[in-house]
């Protein structure tokens, strides 16, 4: 198992060093690189034991001073979802007659979200505070995380680097439902990692976690299937106890997303969450004339034809040769680049972005100087988001993306991006 192991990470390190030479506006990189070296040597030199109480604050103040300085446009989805949102706390539900709530279902439950904290206070600015709160909590568990799969010295410094990210604060002011799966997420990675013994309790505490995260964006099953991986590969336990523990997060997560549609179900929406047409992301994926990006045109195409699978094999049969190539786009579009295609009401200076994309790229250096395949074994809990990575990896092979959709695979790179660190500064003593 451990040579199986090794080679697995040796792939997947393959895999990853490929899109490197892909990586766009490369001249920004060297601009961005004084900053973060400035950034890394303030961050191993901070001492004080409350630095996880400081981090959270300056993270929050840090977001919400950027709510008000980046003008977000609210578009697409996330407007549906919070005009939708606004007419739910005034006890109009006819949106559940819009095709696109009739077709994806499970969006609804976002909408329900927001009109909740709507009807506390109706206003976008009180729903990008709470964006704020969740988004700081986002950094902390980053650190936490981090702290167990390599050291406190490290930790500090990545969770410093994503502290300054500045594409996670642009999305911090548009009304996307990542944030808070995003976050949960973190917490049921946490919960397992963050000792030894992983109980039946503990199983069932992380089935519900997900559970709820799979109410708002419907990708937690990649953490779910992660985790079983996880459990019955790497985890020394007997084969039966592992059995018996991946049953029982199984059984949780989906006893509790049933439960959950059918609690919605028997209020006035009398709808559950759901995906009717599950087809339409492949189809949509598999776009070579658009990298598999989603556009109206496949749209159109998609939804205007009775037979949805049907279309799907035949976008298949008709690009068949060329889906390799599709895919290597695909990987590289989204690991290693963002857009601002929601628009931002004031200008930004392009020396800001230009900083930007070279401020990611360098992070895409670190991690794959991570992932880079050592001689000893590697930590279990490492091997863990690693995991989670590449079932990213490959699902989004597949499916639809977007720059937009790494948002929560950036962050699990981060989590391990100490070890990158930790693999210069042990080069450099060497030397």
């Amino acid at each position: 198992m451990k040579k199986f192991i090794k080679i697995c990470e040796i792939i997947m390190f393959i895999l990853y060093l490929v899109l490197l030479p892909f990586l766009k506006d490369k001249t920004s990189t060297l601009l961005a690189f004084p900053a973060l070296l400035l950034i890394i040597y303030i961050s191993s030199k901070i001492k004080t034991k409350r630095f996880a109480i400081y981090l959270l604050i300056s993270a929050l103040l840090i977001r919400i001073i950027s709510i008000f300085y980046f003008k977000v446009y609210i578009v697409d989805d996330f407007k549906t979802m919070y005009d939708e949102s606004i007419k739910l706390i005034n006890g109009n539900i006819s949106f559940i007659n819009n095709p696109y709530f009739i077709s994806f279902p499970y969006q609804i439950g976002h909408v329900i979200y927001q009109a909740l904290f709507l009807k506390i206070f109706n206003s976008i600015v009180f729903l990008k505070i709470i964006n704020s709160i969740i988004t700081s909590l986002i950094v902390l568990f980053i650190y936490l995380i981090s702290k167990k799969l390599t050291s406190d010295k490290y930790a500090r410094i990545v969770s410093i680097l994503y502290l300054f990210m500045f594409y996670p604060l642009y999305l911090n002011s548009v009304l996307t439902n990542q944030h808070l799966p995003a976050l949960l997420s973190l917490v049921g990675v946490y919960l397992l990692i963050k000792d030894k013994d992983i109980t039946t309790k503990k199983m069932i505490y992380i089935g519900l976690i997900f559970g709820i995260a799979n109410i708002f964006r419907t990708e937690s099953i990649v953490f779910i299937i992660g985790i079983i991986g996880y459990n019955l590969f790497i985890i020394d336990d007997s084969f039966k106890k592992k059995s018996f523990l991946s049953l029982t997060l199984i059984v949780t997560y989906f006893t509790f997303n049933i439960l959950i549609s059918n609690i919605v179900y028997m209020t006035p929406l009398k709808t559950k969450l759901g995906n009717k047409y599950p087809e339409w992301k492949v189809y949509c994926g598999l776009s070579v004339k658009h990298n598999g990006i989603y556009n109206e045109e496949d749209q159109n195409t998609f939804f205007e034809s009775n037979n949805k699978k049907e279309v799907l094999i035949e976008r298949i049969k008709n690009d068949k040769a060329k889906i390799p190539l599709l895919m290597l786009k695909k990987e590289v579009i989204l690991n290693t680049q963002t857009n601002y295609d929601l628009r931002l009401k004031n200008n930004i200076n392009n020396n800001i972005l230009h900083f930007n994309q070279g401020y990611l790229n360098l992070i895409i250096i670190l991690f794959v100087i991570s992932l880079l395949p050592r001689k000893k074994d590697t930590n279990k809990k490492i091997i863990l988001i690693k995991i989670i990575l590449a079932l990213y990896y490959f699902v989004y092979l597949f499916i639809e993306i977007s720059p937009r959709y790494a948002y929560i695979i950036h962050i699990l790179m981060f989590t391990i991006l100490g070890i990158g660190i930790e693999n210069i500064n042990n080069l450099l003593k060497k030397h």
